[in-house]
């Protein structure tokens, strides 16, 4: 009876009406709608198949058998002024079309290592893929709610390696702190110890608490909300406070982005002697395919042990001959310099400290990170993550600073170039300091532009209440890898202008620091917010590392914007 109901209701669909899925995702909140472009009739003259069109650019076809037809509403609708068809397609089924082409759903009558470890729970690029994946195939899935302890006690019951409970803590946290040292931020650490000496070290030490608490006051917010930051402003602030956020992250992102495409391209230049500026459009075009339509993961693993190159600066550092009495000085006997080279080197430290897009991205990668036990366990898991991350990150930052402090600022000399920076290596490695230098400049920027991209579109995506999400595919969330799109084809217009590349990377992590306290009020606004954590509001020691970096960061661009003002900065 259900089946003669379905082929009458078949009868009227008609080209133009709308499509939603009872189950999966068809893109129905998307930019563009799928829609029905035609139908198929059987062998007997009745509806067999229902062609469905979605996409604009990321164009895809589907072929849906009549008997998966639940509804049809011909009548008109506020919005739906062709009418709609509701078929049922499953999740499962959408995510195994591919990106391009025509695909026919399934008729219902026929459907019946360490680092692969680390790949599933730390939320790279391909990570939180796979994660979002996973956490919308099990929202179809019927389950047995569990409380928090009695899940603790399963987990607890099985047995797990010493390796699975290490990644079972580490996830976005690591990575946000880790992947900080991308290679425009490498750059700018490496600028200042040479410009400054040791006299900001302090800065990295105190860096660390605030960073912690910035980071986990935003895992904070992802996990007890499980929504992201730009979708939590729009609903609860409304649309323009969302847009002032988006406008921050794609300002910084863009420039971010931008310098890193340099930094890559200054690493092809150090090995092959081209020019940098022939590789960033090559660069750009591959890692927007891979991002898009590929599999990043392999890449991945191999430019995450590359980029770990950097980690050579604490070796470096012991064998350049610093001046150890002045740099345990230097590190907790803060040294403030009111000259503009001073402030803003200061900035671009803050900037490269603070990355507005790592405080997106922890958001989300919080919300779909998957840890064992009650709420509270699981917010002590992720501090712990987090610090892993910061700890770790601003380490290496921290030798960054004193090796190009020893070698080049206490020689008098500048870093112009890419092989100026490289030269800070010289003591350990001699004349393979350049490769080896190269080689990281490379690996930890295709690596961060991924995530940058990725963290532009879910607070644009956000702000416009689209879906977002990398597990999806194009045609299912156009908007959101348009934004994509149009984000990485602008940074490489930014890139193109020429500038002196090591002065971009620069100015790309000062813009980031002034911008970063706009994203670091707005975390401590929605943290404390009742009517949205309810009882799990942050706590005062979390509110005092964010008010004493928002004060920090809003002197640093007070004083910036002072020096540029009174002509300093010229």
């Amino acid at each position: 009876m259900a089946l003669k109901k379905r082929k009458s209701d078949a009868g009227k669909i008609e080209p133009g009406m709308n499509v939603e899925a009872t189950q999966g995702d068809l893109g129905e909140a998307d930019v563009s709608k799928p829609k029905v472009t035609g139908v198929a009739l059987d062998d007997q003259g009745n509806v067999g198949k229902l062609v469905v069109e979605k996409g604009v650019v990321f164009k895809k076809k589907l072929e849906i058998p009549a008997d998966r037809v639940t509804s049809v509403d011909p009548d008109a609708e506020k919005g739906v002024p062709q009418g709609k068809v509701t078929v049922d397609v499953g999740h499962k089924e959408t995510q195994s079309l591919k990106a391009s082409g025509k695909k026919e759903a399934m008729s219902s009558d026929d459907e019946q290592g360490m680092l692969d470890e680390t790949e599933r729970v730390v939320p790279t690029h391909e990570g939180l893929r796979e994660l979002e994946t996973e956490n919308a195939s099990a929202a179809e899935e019927p389950s047995t709610p569990e409380s928090g302890d009695d899940q603790e006690q399963a987990d607890q019951a099985q047995p797990v390696s010493k390796g699975k409970q290490l990644l079972r803590i580490l996830g976005p946290g690591f990575l946000s702190g880790m992947a900080g040292n991308d290679s425009s931020a490498v750059t700018a650490y490496a600028v200042d110890g040479a410009t400054n000496g040791y006299s900001q070290l302090w800065l990295i030490l105190l860096s660390t608490p605030l960073y912690q608490a910035i980071q986990y006051a935003c895992a904070h917010i992802g996990r007890i909300t499980q929504q992201g930051f730009a979708t939590i402003l729009r609903e609860y602030y409304g649309r323009w406070l969302a847009a002032v956020a988006a406008v921050a992250l794609i300002l910084t992102n863009v420039a971010l982005i931008a310098a890193d495409l340099v930094a890559i391209g200054s690493g092809f230049e150090l090995i092959t002697k081209v020019s940098w500026a022939w590789f960033v459009v090559p660069v750009a075009a591959i890692l927007w395919y891979i991002t898009v339509y590929r599999n990043f993961e392999t890449i991945k693993k191999i430019f995450i042990i590359l980029s770990l190159v950097f980690v050579s600066y604490i070796v470096t550092a012991i064998f350049s001959g610093a001046n150890w009495g002045a740099v345990l000085v230097n590190t907790f006997v803060p040294h403030i310099g009111f000259g503009f080279a001073s402030i803003s080197s200061v900035v671009a430290l803050l900037g490269a400290t603070f990355s507005p897009y790592s405080m997106f991205w922890q958001v989300q990668g919080e919300k779909e990170q998957k840890r064992p036990g009650s709420t509270k366990t699981q917010l002590r898991s992720a501090a712990l993550d987090i610090a892993s991350g910061v700890i770790s990150g601003n380490i290496v930052a921290y030798f960054i600073i004193v090796s190009t402090s020893a070698t080049i600022f206490m020689h008098h000399g500048q870093i112009n170039t890419a092989a100026d920076a490289a030269k800070s290596l010289q003591p350990l490695l001699g004349p393979f300091a350049t490769y080896l230098f190269a080689i990281g400049l490379i690996g930890s920027g295709l690596i961060a532009i991924p995530i940058l991209l990725a963290s532009t579109s879910y607070a644009v995506a956000g702000t416009f209440g689209w879906p977002g999400a990398l597990s999806k595919k194009p045609w299912q969330n156009e908007g959101f890898y348009l934004i994509l799109t149009a984000a990485l084809g602008v940074s490489v217009a930014l890139a193109l202008l020429r500038f002196n590349p090591i002065q971009l990377i620069f100015w790309a992590n000062v813009l980031a620091g002034v911008l970063a306290p706009v994203l670091v009020a707005l975390i401590l606004m929605v943290g404390n917010n009742r009517k949205i954590m309810r009882d799990q509001r942050l706590s005062l020691l979390i509110n005092s590392g964010l008010v004493i970096a928002l004060l920090i960061l809003l002197a640093g661009a007070a004083l910036l914007f002072y020096g540029l003002a009174t002509g300093r900065g010229s």
